[in-house]
């Protein structure tokens, strides 16, 4: 019993000794995974090159609550359309936008998900009272630009026309229609670049470390010390 638990250290201390000598290889060449990482990083820009900057798209409209009757209808108004931004994702409005676009591609459905996603957002809002927006900004943002204007315009128009609903009045309204498209670069391009570095140099420091933890070589003084025959010889050392 006292041999195998002997055995199992020694195994258990050769393993550690080659994690330390991979660790130590692996640091000693790290040119390599520095250049590797630059490859990566290079492929990524050339295929980006190749296949085009890739673009979103996206459009705003303004809401805000109108001064049209007294000063409390107005609170009231503003009051609901931050506390209930919430239904912005709801059938009632995305059915709502959806009959008023003439698109038979966006449905309910379709505007809910993008809602979901994040691609329909409506700003501005918030849940604390002194905090409340008396500006919501509906913004649409989608990888293709058709249909991104209308769907700005048509989300905004049944947000407030449903908001109006619960409220009884038509204090909000649509003051700044969306009418143009803005385009900015897309985050999946840095993505990219991020990834492919990233996979070069994980994949050039794992193959080094691989090959190193299973190489017969020497490399550090612990890897002698459980096998006195890696020994050729002392050198004399004196001060």
């Amino acid at each position: 019993m006292n041999t195998d638990i002997k055995e199992m250290e020694i195994t258990d201390y050769n393993i550690l000794r080659n994690i330390v000598s991979a660790l130590y290889r692996t640091w000693k060449m790290k040119w390599i995974i520095v250049f590797a990482t630059i490859i990566g990083g290079l492929l990524a820009v050339a295929f980006l090159k190749y296949k085009g900057d890739k673009y979103s798209y996206y459009s705003n409209a303004a809401i805000y609550s109108a001064v049209y009757g007294s000063y409390s209808e107005t609170t009231s108004g503003v009051t609901l359309m931050n506390t209930y931004s919430s239904v912005l994702g709801t059938s009632r409005v995305c059915e709502r936008a959806a009959a008023e676009i003439d698109d038979s591609r966006v449905t309910a459905n379709y505007l809910m998900n993008l809602v979901a996603s994040g691609a329909v957002t409506l700003g501005g809002t918030s849940r604390e009272s002194k905090n409340y927006g008396y500006r919501l900004v509906m913004q649409t943002m989608l990888d293709d630009p058709e249909n991104v204007v209308e769907i700005t315009n048509a989300m905004a128009d049944a947000y407030v026309s449903e908001i109006n609903d619960l409220l009884g009045a038509d204090n909000l309204q649509v003051f700044e229609r969306a009418a143009n498209v803005g385009m900015i670069k897309s985050g999946l391009n840095y993505l990219i670049v991020i990834i492919l570095a990233a996979a070069g140099f994980f994949l050039s420091a794992g193959i080094i470390f691989v090959k190193e933890f299973f190489s017969s070589k020497v490399y550090i003084v612990s890897q002698c010390e459980s096998d006195k025959s890696m020994i050729l010889g002392l050198l004399p050392y004196s001060k």
